[in-house]
């Protein structure tokens, strides 16, 4: 080989370890729209180097053109995004989804450089169709796709707006995998230009909504690139909270409203953004100068979290009483970031301040731990049948408030009714067996209509209905306590 051709050939095969290493397409294809009686249209695009690019299309009700262009996260394809544009069509926004190559359906092999190329190209895809609105077509990335979701914005004008959820800095993630002279010759020679977030929020000059759970390890980053951009922006660090999609459970019904009351504040102007400063730390406490420019609404209700360089977050919830005020945080460490957002769903009072009203979803998601450990103690304990009785009363005394289990909860307690009967089946009485015949006939009742649907998002998605050998032993169960 030509020795001056070596540093090429060294780049290219760094090109190819990189894009192998951080580039993980996902083999699993769950479903289509179709599985939830929505329309859609397959698209397939050529990418110009003998490959297609494929996706999907969605058109909302009442159809006045505005359009989500919606990038996807790594480790997926589009086929697991449905709690995504279940929402966004449903609260009137088309929504178009694609696979990058390699991904999904789409042709070709996983390559980091393509990433922007392919966004691009199902954006300009967009911009032709006579059902697109061009001044009401808006970008919303995830994880993977916030980067690219980034890239775009600050190349092309024509989005009028941009949500990012968990954007991370793919230097960053070399560094720490890498580490050393790998990661610069990689970044050097192999990474194409323009990929960090950072710099490209800076160049974006359209509103922006940064969205990330409190708990993702990318935070910092995320926060770097929301304070330094170039448009109006609002940032919303979500409590309680890691990676995506977990927010779509730990913030059911205010995650929701919060992206479609920024992408529709971004088609007619005027959301009530807070803007906040830090002004001063004094060791202790951490004063935050707080501004609602052109709102009168008032009193707001604001959630404003201070996050410190080692990436604990402190949030506060107060009302806004002033157009501008100056609010006291306790902070022992001083914060490097400052992130504010108006409410978006029901609230109640907490003292002085307020605190969100969880749905019925985010709260079963939280008495899940404790009914897994009741069920769990049915199966072990001395007497179980007291265990199952208060397994049943705890699930009762829910819906009883609540109403009947969201359905995704329900499908993770499927295995958790098991012991429950098998515990009043050791009662032995006419009762024991009429209460284990309910209980089974809860959990046979709760398999979702579509196994591969299913998903549950906690920290990283988890997809699919994992239970069925439960289903299976439940029904034989059934069987034999219904045999005379």
């Amino acid at each position: 080989m030509n020795r001056r051709l070596l540093p090429l050939w060294f780049a290219a095969l760094a090109a190819c370890s990189v894009s192998e290493r951080f580039l993980r397409p996902r083999s699993e294809w769950l479903g289509d729209p179709s599985a939830f009686g929505l329309g859609f249209e397959d698209v397939v695009l050529p990418s110009g180097d003998g490959t297609t690019v494929h996706g999907w299309f969605l058109p909302a009700s009442p159809g006045d053109g505005r359009t989500v262009l919606f990038c996807h996260g790594n480790a997926a394809n589009i086929s697991f995004y449905h709690p995504y544009y279940r929402f966004l069509q449903q609260a009137g926004w088309n929504v178009f989804l694609f696979d990058y190559r390699g991904f999904g359906k789409s042709q070709g092999s996983v390559d980091v450089g393509t990433l922007f190329a392919d966004a691009e190209l199902a954006l300009d895809h967009l911009l032709t169709r006579p059902d697109v609105d061009p001044r009401r077509l808006a970008l919303f990335g995830v994880s993977l796709g916030a980067i690219v979701t980034v890239r775009v914005a600050a190349t092309r004008r024509e989005p009028c707006g941009y949500v990012v959820e968990n954007v991370s800095s793919p230097h960053r993630a070399l560094r720490d995998e890498l580490g050393g002279f790998l990661a610069w010759w990689v970044e050097t020679f192999a990474l194409p230009g323009g990929m960090e977030p950072a710099a490209n929020a800076a160049l974006a000059k359209q509103p922006a909504f940064y969205v990330c759970g409190a708990w993702d390890d990318g935070l910092l980053d995320h926060l770097q690139a929301a304070d330094g951009a170039g448009g109006p922006t609002s940032s919303w660090v979500m409590t309680g909270t890691g990676h995506a999609p977990e927010g779509l459970l730990r913030h059911d019904g205010s995650y929701q409203r919060a992206i479609v009351r920024f992408l529709d504040d971004c088609v007619t102007g005027g959301p009530p953004r807070v803007g906040a400063r830090l002004v001063a730390h004094d060791g202790s406490t951490a004063t935050v100068d707080l501004q609602t420019p052109g709102v009168d609404d008032l009193p707001l209700p604001v959630e404003l979290t201070l996050v410190a360089a080692n990436g604990q977050a402190t949030t506060v919830r107060r009302w806004l009483q002033q157009p501008h005020a100056r609010w006291q945080i306790p902070s022992p460490a001083a914060p490097r970031f400052v992130a504010a957002i108006v409410a978006s769903g029901p609230t109640r009072a907490a003292g002085e301040d307020w605190e969100p009203v969880p749905s019925a979803l985010t709260e079963a998601a939280r008495q899940l731990p404790i009914w897994r450990a009741l069920a769990a103690l049915a199966a072990s304990d001395a007497r179980p049948e007291r265990r199952a009785r208060a397994f049943v009363d705890a699930i009762t005394s829910f819906e009883a408030e609540h109403g009947r289990l969201p359905p995704l909860v329900a499908a993770e307690l499927v295995p958790c009714w098991l012991p429950v009967a098998r515990a009043f089946v050791g009662c032995g009485d006419a009762e024991g067996r009429l209460r284990a015949r309910q209980c089974l006939q809860r959990c046979l009742a709760a398999e979702p209509p579509h196994p591969t649907l299913h998903y549950w998002p906690e920290a990283r998605y988890v997809a699919g209905f994992r239970h069925a050998p439960a289903i299976a032993e439940a029904r034989q169960l059934l069987e034999q306590l219904t045999t005379p």
